[in-house]
């Protein structure tokens, strides 16, 4: 017993100097303890906690692990344990640790707090929101789960509740930058650019010194197409942060969608050498080069690929990045077992049926007919600005956007999703059952009014361009709407050999979410099968309101080509549109670094260097 209660004494004063911030006298305290009594619970769970705050993590885990199998009753060790089990990325082990301790002591809304973090960072983020919401229902005046709870309902892409859970975290706490930060993503979500950028700049107020917010403006002037003061914001962030390797990506991806492959590629570099862990890094410098052999790019990640610890997000952008270079060298069976890999992760994270396409579809053919468009024989807008160019990805948009953007008539406007965000706002949401009554009830009046909105829109960063492209590819299923919104819109539909353009589509890693149907080769297969019927069927109600353009015979002849496509938009021949490639002007899509070079053609029929795994692909269009 005397024994006992010395060791007590001496755990006191550990805790005494733990709490005066005299942490490495408290360590050698409790270090001394378990040299007399190595199962002294208090001691391993005090030397977890130092391990913890001094960012020794597996220190911190095996301390801890002894701490709960001594004793399991305590629900602040368990809590702990998940804290250190989250830092080596053991999220499913972090997780069943908050389960024990809220288990313990239910009441701790800390606990649920946690428990959301851990399932957020997993991609779990419908179960991160209930967890949130048992924290708010413990403590409602927390400020921290309601701005949390935003960040995974954006993950949810519920965007409208994400901005109304950040402001329950500034109502709450109006000092509080991150949830300023996060409630100007959140704006920018919803498209209200110029009110994120004001909630950045609020952050911003309240902390001077705030990289992240910096680097959030930046990405916000980007999608206004404000590159100058983008890139400015992003170099502000990381003046202020030297270690942020996310911003150096964000500037990458910033200078690649100029041109500047040899900057982005510089940027890919240093965000690795801060960060090695950030796969996402790699995948970028893959798209940028031509790979000949095993060079220090690709031995880098052949090296990251064998770590036994990659969480799936990391191999799924190593997976696309060794596809990539492993084509290169014309590696053809390793590449594509890397892209299967990739994508298998990619079609994991997420609940899809190409079902629901085909009754999205059937419903859009069911409803765009013949005799809807001579029920309403009105004009709709008159303005013949936009020009739609459309099909699958992948089938050559890109490089027609390009050359129609080297004429000085045409401004390049990229991929827009104006279109639909019009059609919803103005005829309702496209998937409700209503809506083919609300088009079917619809006057000229309000298809003229949504039209004239819509190139409103687009003309904002045009300047006195005569045409505008949107070069959107999923607009093929919005043909119809088109029509009565605005008749005197070009259309330009874009056509690749269907199994090159399937093949590209699988081997890409899309930079935005909706691309569902993308990862998996049936599926994939099945889909392309469902937009040719549809746009079989465009063509049937609509004749002549569509160009056709196969990208082979682009490749094949481009002047050629490139006079047609003028003659069709109304416009005189300029030689720049033979210069594609030396256009300045921002692309943002996955094919940046294509439509800086020359025309090239050795992606012409290059499925078949893949023919031998591409049954399900093929069996299915």
């Amino acid at each position: 017993m005397p024994k006992k209660s010395r060791l007590q004494g001496d755990f006191d004063q550990g805790l005494a100097f733990y709490q005066a911030g005299k942490l490495e006298r408290a360590r050698d305290t409790c270090r001394k303890i378990l040299k007399r009594q190595p199962d002294h619970f208090d001691a391993l769970h005090l030397l977890g906690v130092i391990a913890l705050q001094t960012g020794h993590i597996q220190r911190a885990v095996a301390f801890l692990e002894k701490a709960v199998a001594i004793n399991p009753g305590i629900s602040e060790a368990h809590s702990n344990l998940g804290h250190g089990l989250c830092g080596l990325n053991r999220f499913d082990e972090a997780i069943d640790c908050y389960d024990k301790a809220i288990a313990l002591n239910p009441d701790q809304a800390y606990l649920s707090f946690n428990r959301g973090n851990a399932l957020r960072d997993l991609g779990r983020h419908e179960a991160a929101v209930e967890s949130y919401d048992r924290a708010i229902t413990l403590r409602p005046d927390y400020a921290e789960a309601y701005n949390n709870r935003g960040i995974a309902l954006r993950a949810l892409k519920q965007y409208q509740a994400a901005l109304h859970s950040c402001d329950r975290a500034i109502a709450l706490k109006p000092d509080y930058v991150e949830a300023y930060c996060n409630h100007g993503n959140a704006l920018c979500d919803l498209k209200r650019h110029d009110e994120g950028i004001a909630a950045y700049h609020k952050a911003i107020a309240l902390k001077p010194d705030y990289a992240e917010a910096y680097g959030n403006l930046g990405n916000a002037l980007s999608d206004l197409n404000r590159h100058d003061e983008s890139i400015a914001s992003h170099h502000k962030a990381i003046a202020l942060k030297p270690d942020y390797a996310e911003a150096w990506i964000n500037l990458g991806t910033i200078v690649q969608s100029l041109g500047k492959l040899d900057e982005a590629g510089e940027c890919y570099r240093k965000a690795l050498a801060i960060e090695p862990d950030l796969t996402e890094a790699h995948r970028h410098i893959a798209g940028l080069k031509k790979f000949t052999g095993h060079d220090h790019d690709f031995k880098a990640m052949e090296a990251a690929w064998a770590r036994p610890d990659l969480s799936e997000d990391q191999k799924m952008h190593l997976a696309f990045g060794l596809g990539k270079a492993s084509e290169d060298m014309r590696q053809y069976e390793t590449a594509f077992e890397f892209f299967k890999t990739g994508n298998a992760i990619k079609r994991a994270g997420y609940d899809f049926s190409i079902k629901d396409v085909e009754t999205q579809f059937n419903d859009l053919k069911g409803l765009f007919t013949k005799k809807l468009f001579s029920d309403h024989p009105g004009p709709g807008s008159s303005d013949a600005t936009p020009i739609f160019i459309l099909g699958m990805p992948r089938s050559g948009t890109s490089l027609v956007e390009q050359i129609l953007a080297s004429h000085p008539q045409i401004h390049g406007a990229g991929e827009l999703d104006d279109l639909i965000r019009t059609i919803d706002a103005d005829f309702g949401r496209t998937g409700d059952a209503a809506f083919a009554d609300r088009i079917k009830g619809a006057d000229s009046g309000g298809f003229s009014c949504a039209g004239d909105k819509y190139v409103k829109k687009i003309r904002e960063q045009a300047g006195d361009a005569k045409f505008v492209t949107d070069k959107m590819p999923q607009n093929f299923r919005w043909i119809g709407m088109i029509q009565l919104m605005l008749p005197n819109a070009r259309i330009i539909h874009c056509r690749r050999d269907p199994m090159d353009t399937c093949l590209s589509i699988f081997k890409t890693l899309f930079a935005v979410d909706g691309h569902y149907y993308a990862y998996e080769l049936g599926e994939l297969g099945q889909y392309y099968s469902l937009y040719r019927d549809l746009m079989s069927h465009w063509n049937d109600v609509m004749p002549d309101f569509i160009y056709d353009i196969r990208y082979e015979d682009v490749i094949a002849d481009q002047e050629t080509h490139t006079r047609a496509l003028l003659d069709y938009c109304g416009l005189d021949w300029n030689d720049a549109c033979l210069q594609f490639h030396k256009t300045d002007r921002p692309v943002h899509t996955a094919s940046s670094a294509q439509v800086r070079r020359p025309i090239y053609k050795n992606s012409v029929q290059s499925w078949k260097n893949y023919e031998n795994w591409l049954s399900p692909l093929s069996e299915a269009l």
